[in-house]
């Protein structure tokens, strides 16, 4: 885990309170049920306020940019430590979503500085798998999401050998704390370990700069920040108290960019955060080529670097939550404040934001006149 400093032993009585008002909310718009859950070796596998795989389900919960909100996550340990997840319905391929997304996994992952290109973060490989049997115990074929960096997954297949009795030389020496439930002995885990640049730190830098509007490392689990309810412009404080986590939650900021944003709510807000993909994305991974998914019934999310600090300890993926993205009504362009209708006022809020640098319009990566021409033609047309 990367926010170590902030554990509290409150933190145990927070995750049991999480989780009974994980069982009473309206998890339609979340993953439901733990299909499996398997972690590898990692100091906080046996912690109680971190290793009920139950937090991985309802909305999740979020402590904004800076300082991540550790009351409901669970940790998959090292490489290879993994999850599996069902829905309460499938998750389709909409490429009528926002930016074509289809769903997003929450983690506990920060910018550091408040810098959005360097992150405290613990990737995760995402896959997905159609019920094709109808059986629910997902073991039909997986398909890989492979981001940024996976271009050729059967290649990074990898099977780590662990042994509970022997010093390993790079986890700690046979520490029992750090031992799974139910592991003793030597045994595997297996998983698509990630090239470098990610994981060769703690903080993963994005690669295209630390000025970067573009981002460079995406398609992941536990990447982004999870936003904290309601802070609809990613300040860090709510200004939408109103809003319910299965509205917030489901609304995915771009990938692609770095930051959280645009935002696409039907409240004009930028989303929660999290890792949004799409299933389109999903790969076979023996053949390499795209799986044409049309939905899947699973997700699956395994830590994807093998890395002990000794200052952090291990890269442990953590996930707070899985959510389907919610379909919004079509919307003009030109409806810059999302009220439904374009008049003046449209008009007048792209303006400020233009001159507060923040009207990428055309979505180039930066504001700049063609952003204006561009808006006005799309004012005019209505």
């Amino acid at each position: 885990m990367a926010e170590y400093a902030d554990v509290r032993a409150s933190v145990a009585l927070g995750a049991a309170a999480m989780c009974l008002s994980v069982l009473s909310a309206n998890a339609d718009e979340f993953a439901t049920r733990v299909v499996s859950f398997s972690p590898a070796p990692g100091q906080f596998v046996n912690h109680p306020a971190f290793s009920d795989p139950a937090l991985a389900l309802g909305p999740p919960r979020g402590g904004g940019t800076y300082g991540a909100d550790n009351t409901k996550v669970v940790s998959l340990g090292g490489f290879g430590g993994t999850i599996t997840l069902g829905f309460d319905r499938m998750v389709m391929d909409d490429p009528g979503n926002p930016l074509g997304l289809d769903a997003i996994v929450f983690g506990n992952a920060v910018w550091v500085g408040g810098n959005a290109n360097r992150r405290f973060a613990e990737p995760g490989v995402i896959e997905i798998s159609r019920d094709m049997n109808g059986n629910g115990i997902a073991d039909d074929p997986w398909y890989v999401i492979p981001g940024t960096h996976l271009t050729e997954p059967s290649a990074r297949l990898t099977t780590r050998t662990w042994d509970s009795d022997t010093a390993d030389p790079v986890y700690p020496p046979a520490n029992p704390a750090w031992i799974p439930p139910e592991r003793e002995g030597v045994w595997t885990t297996t998983g698509y370990l990630l090239p470098p640049p990610i994981g060769d730190d703690v903080v993963l830098v994005n690669p295209n700069g630390l000025n970067a509007l573009v981002e460079g490392v995406y398609g992941y689990a536990d990447c982004s920040p999870t936003l904290i309810l309601g802070d609809t412009d990613a300040d860090n404080s709510v200004d939408d108290p109103a809003i319910a986590a299965e509205e917030f939650y489901t609304i995915p900021h771009d990938p692609a960019r770095v930051g959280i944003e645009p935002g696409f709510g039907t409240r004009g807000g930028k989303g929660g955060g999290g890792d949004a993909f799409d299933i389109a994305w999903a790969v076979d991974p023996v053949t390499n080529l795209p799986a044409h998914l049309d939905r899947f019934d699973f997700i699956r999310i395994t830590t994807a670097v093998d890395r002990v600090d000794m200052t952090f300890g291990e890269v442990s993926t953590e996930i707070s939550g899985v959510a389907i993205i919610r379909a919004i009504a079509v919307r003009r362009p030109a409806d810059w404040n999302h009220d439904g209708a374009v008049n003046s006022q449209d008009f007048f809020d792209f303006l400020a934001s233009f001159f507060a640098g923040d009207a990428d319009f055309n979505h180039s990566g930066a504001t700049d006149s063609q952003d204006f021409f561009d808006f006005l033609t799309a004012f005019f047309a209505g």
